[in-house]
């Protein structure tokens, strides 16, 4: 494993002091672990009781509202009678969407969710994990998919999924529980993209969900638990997420799930003063997948000025005169530019909206954020001021590991992707 930089913090949970530590991989193993540690200390193997007492059979209903990454309206979907809908089977088809595929690939999604929905009638959850306990790497990729979504499980689990998909992903695993040295370059990158949603899942969640989680790093007291302690800070998470997805970007397979998390990076490193430009050819860390992000901004920012053209070109002559507010619905004109709000995040300049009153600024935010934040759909944690530090060590310019590598491992996956 290449070294990264992964922010930490090594919690004493009796004194409710904490001190953070920025480590290469290399050098977390000598972290002291948190007094909440994890008592066994071998790997677990996929037909342990823990795995086992997340599992179950859902049972087929009809479909709920959709939620997930990729949201389908289920109301404008329709699908035979005789089909059955498990419970969350939409979210399991939005979890292969977006860690399995391109982020350009188009989804027939009523012709998948019957897919989804034969495969799940055929193939339970026990006979995936009798495959995943005998090292079958697809096997591995659909145990992590259902333990993130919660379909065919009792309950979703993150780190369900972490536990699974550490076959690909720890290097120092037993070469007798390793699917490393079998599983192809395709299957490698999209459980690289499967860990870096899950990591991703774990990064957004909120107080709450995070009590829950601490339970399941005990439960399944993965490699990384044991090597900084339960309850790591958000950042942590969102460095394993970006570890993830720049392997997966590398090997080829840029995902919606691996750009979210380079956008996050990207939207992290703006709030605490990085230039975003210079990462691409200058990041210490995660280059391949800063280099992904950049262009699919551009792809953003060239869609949203080929929206402006055409509705410019629809506007005729008589109701060109002046500067109109930029919501939908809005009449107000005004004689000069200035006299408009003006957007005052990140975007380009040439792509800033302009409002006649802060209620239609507010109001065409839903289409504007996914260019002033581009690919942001979820509220984000706020780096902490005492996380500041370790957050931009992230961020940090320089010559990578290995720069000519790079060079090599980011041609490669522009060639696959092309």
């Amino acid at each position: 494993m290449p070294s990264i930089c992964i922010p930490s913090r090594c919690v004493d949970w009796q004194r409710g002091a904490s001190a953070h530590y920025t480590r290469t991989t290399s050098a977390l193993r000598n972290l002291s672990p948190s007094h909440r540690r994890c008592d066994n200390q071998g790997s677990m193997s996929h037909s342990t009781n823990h795995l086992q007492a997340l599992t179950t059979n859902s049972r087929a209903t009809r479909p709920p509202a959709a939620t997930g990454t990729l949201r389908f309206d289920m109301d404008t979907i329709s699908l035979d009678p005789d089909v059955p809908f498990y419970q969350h089977m939409d979210k399991y088809l939005s979890v292969k969407s977006i860690c399995l595929s391109d982020y350009r690939t188009k989804h027939d999604v009523t012709q998948e969710l019957k897919e989804c929905s034969t495969y799940l009638t055929q193939v339970k959850t026990k006979q995936i994990l009798d495959r995943a306990d005998h090292h079958d790497p697809e096997a591995i990729i659909e145990l992590a998919i259902r333990f993130i979504s919660g379909c065919a499980m009792r309950k979703h689990s993150a780190e369900g999924a972490l536990c699974s998909l550490d076959a690909f992903t720890d290097p120092e695993r037993d070469p007798e529980r390793s699917v490393i040295d079998i599983a192809s370059p395709a299957l490698m990158a999209q459980a690289q993209s499967c860990a870096a949603h899950a990591q991703y899942l774990k990064y957004i969640a909120s107080p709450e969900e995070r009590t829950d989680i601490e339970g399941e790093e005990l439960l399944f007291c993965r490699p990384e638990t044991r090597r900084l302690g339960i309850g790591q800070p958000p950042l942590t998470s969102l460095a394993f997420a970006a570890h993830h997805a720049n392997e997966s970007v590398k090997l080829g397979l840029t995902s919606h799930a691996a750009l979210t998390v380079g956008l996050t990076l990207r939207e992290v490193a703006e709030s605490v003063g990085v230039d975003v430009t210079q990462m691409p050819e200058h990041a210490k860390q995660f280059r391949p997948l800063w280099r992904a992000v950049a262009r699919r901004v551009d792809e953003i920012y060239e869609a949203e000025r080929e929206r402006l053209q055409k509705s410019s070109e629809r506007t005729s002559l008589a109701d060109s005169d002046g500067f109109g507010c930029a919501a939908e619905g809005c009449a107000v004109r005004r004689a000069q530019r200035a006299a408009l709000r003006s957007c005052a995040g990140k975007c380009p300049a040439d792509l800033k909206p302009g409002y006649c009153s802060r209620q239609c600024q507010k109001k065409d935010w839903a289409r504007h954020r996914f260019v002033c934040k581009p690919g942001l759909t979820e509220k984000i944690p706020k780096v902490e001021p005492a996380d500041k530090e370790v957050a931009v060590a992230l961020f940090e310019l320089g010559d990578s590991e290995d720069d000519s590598q790079s060079r090599t491992d980011v041609a490669q996956a522009e060639s696959l992707e092309e």
